[in-house]
């Protein structure tokens, strides 16, 4: 039994290594192919208006699982960097919506590069995997998950 609680040790550790490089793959502002650096918040807004267009701040911070006043300084930003636009809405007035620039659709294609350089390596290791090896790790994750938002 003391190798199977070591081996599950390391693991953990391996679990905890992965996810503290993948917390400073998204710590560090980066270059999406418009010559700025954005941050890990500001290019995951310009996805999820580049996934939604015409999206309002309601829907913007539902999809990012942010408060509203957290997108309003994200947008702010973007909004002064010129990577979105607002628009009001046709049937409502007062609705503020917003959509990409020209800017902010480089910089959703750049994440898009840059998505498919890290995490298709993720792909290739689940594909190269015995049948059956993906299910084992994605129910491992779920019910990590599951157990984390207890805590939390």
């Amino acid at each position: 039994m003391e190798d199977g609680i070591k081996s599950h040790r390391e693991i953990a550790e391996l679990m905890f290594s992965v996810h503290n490089k993948f917390k400073q793959l998204g710590s560090r502002p980066r270059d999406f192919g418009t010559g700025d650096l954005l941050y890990s918040t500001e290019i995951h807004t310009i996805i999820a208006i580049g996934e939604n267009p015409t999206s309002n701040l309601t829907e913007l911070a539902e999809s990012l699982g942010v408060s509203k006043s957290s997108v309003s300084k994200f947008v702010k930003k973007l909004l002064d960097k010129g990577y979105i636009v607002k628009t009001k809405a046709l049937e409502n007035r007062k609705e503020v919506l917003f959509d990409l620039t020209e800017k902010g659709w480089i910089a959703y294609g750049g994440h898009g590069i840059f998505a498919k350089k890290v995490f298709g390596k993720v792909y290739e290791i689940l594909e190269k995997g015995e049948e059956g090896d993906a299910l084992v790790v994605r129910r491992f994750l779920e019910v990590l998950n599951q157990e984390v938002d207890k805590v939390l």
